[in-house]
């Protein structure tokens, strides 16, 4: 007589043969990942990639490499994603000299595309050079000159060479044995070129280095969904956002630094804080010349309550 024994066998084998799979797997040949691609790795590893980077194109300083480097992340915008970690760095309270190199790397990367590609203009025109003989010989002419106009330079070359190259008539000398020869000509050269250059500079404003920026306006605002937000602008001479400049804000018992540029969308040289209700707060640029004191969020009404309101700061190289 057969009994039925039902599915318990093959559920128990399957259930063993997954552990013997885990187990060989996990502990008896593990996958090792060998030379792959940065741009495989985990967003934590990712982030400590990027910092890499940054802190070693502050000892080398070039930009080619920096960007290679950069470009095996495979990061959709490697400027925006500098912003975004440096952003999480300020979150999690990282090391200030971390946040700094993430910045300053940014800041060189924007620069770098606001720079106006230059242009190099070559004219030839060929300048005509006529030789004259007296004797009928063929004239010869053409002798190039090329004029290259460059930018931001611009040379200009004006060369009207005329040179003639005459030749003396031929005179009649009586020798001793009474044969009468005809001396030699000897050329006659005249009108040497000579070739004048003159320079038209044409040069961008460019930021001075180290000036100390200058509070050009201050607004005051009411935005409800963004309540007691301390909106800053910094521009450099040229009217240019100004990126990865530091900036420092103290409160009684407190203290903060932050840094422009970190949020692109907003603009390079944009930055913010929040600011806290019936609290005064002192901002400081360029190594603490700069300081704007009694920055207080103001009250605003709305129909649901008070809320403190924005303050919007714009500052300037001269």
């Amino acid at each position: 007589m057969n009994e039925s024994k039902g599915y318990w066998y093959l559920l128990t084998g399957l259930a063993v043969g997954i552990v013997l799979g885990i187990l060989y797997a996990w502990a008896i040949a593990p996958l090792e990942y060998t030379n792959t691609s940065p741009d495989t790795l985990r967003a934590n590893f990712k982030d400590e990639y990027r910092l890499l980077i940054a802190l070693s194109h502050q000892s080398h300083g070039s930009l080619d490499r920096t960007r290679a480097r950069l470009a095996l992340l495979a990061d959709f915008d490697p400027i925006t994603a500098l912003g975004e970690q440096a952003q999480r760095f300020l979150s999690a309270n990282a090391s200030k000299e971390s946040i700094q190199a993430l910045a300053d790397l940014s800041e060189a990367l924007q620069r770098e595309q606001a720079l106006p590609t230059s242009t190099l203009m070559i004219d030839a025109t060929p300048v005509a050079v006529t030789i004259t003989l007296a004797a009928g010989l063929p004239q010869q002419t053409a002798i190039p000159t090329t004029t290259d106009s460059l930018s931001p330079f611009e040379p200009l070359l004006e060369a009207t060479p005329t040179p003639e190259l005459s030749v003396a008539p031929s005179t009649s000398a009586t020798l001793a044995t009474g044969r009468t020869s005809t001396a030699s000509r000897t050329p006659a050269k005249s009108a040497t070129p000579i070739a004048s250059a003159t320079l038209k500079p044409s040069l961008t404003p460019t930021a001075t280095p180290g000036a100390p920026f200058q509070l050009i306006s201050q607004e005051t605002f009411c935005e409800f969904t963004q309540p007691g937000l301390l909106q800053i602008d910094l521009q450099n001479a040229a009217g240019e956002p100004a990126a990865g400049i530091e900036i420092s804000i103290t409160w009684l018992g407190g203290a903060e630094q932050f840094f422009t540029g970190l949020k692109p969308e907003l603009g390079y040289g944009y930055a913010d804080f929040v600011m806290m209700a019936d609290m005064e707060y002192v901002l400081s640029l360029s190594n603490g010349v700069t300081r704007i004191t009694e920055l207080q969020a103001p009250m605003c009404d709305s129909s649901e309550g008070a809320y403190p309101g924005s303050i919007w700061l714009q500052f300037r190289q001269p």
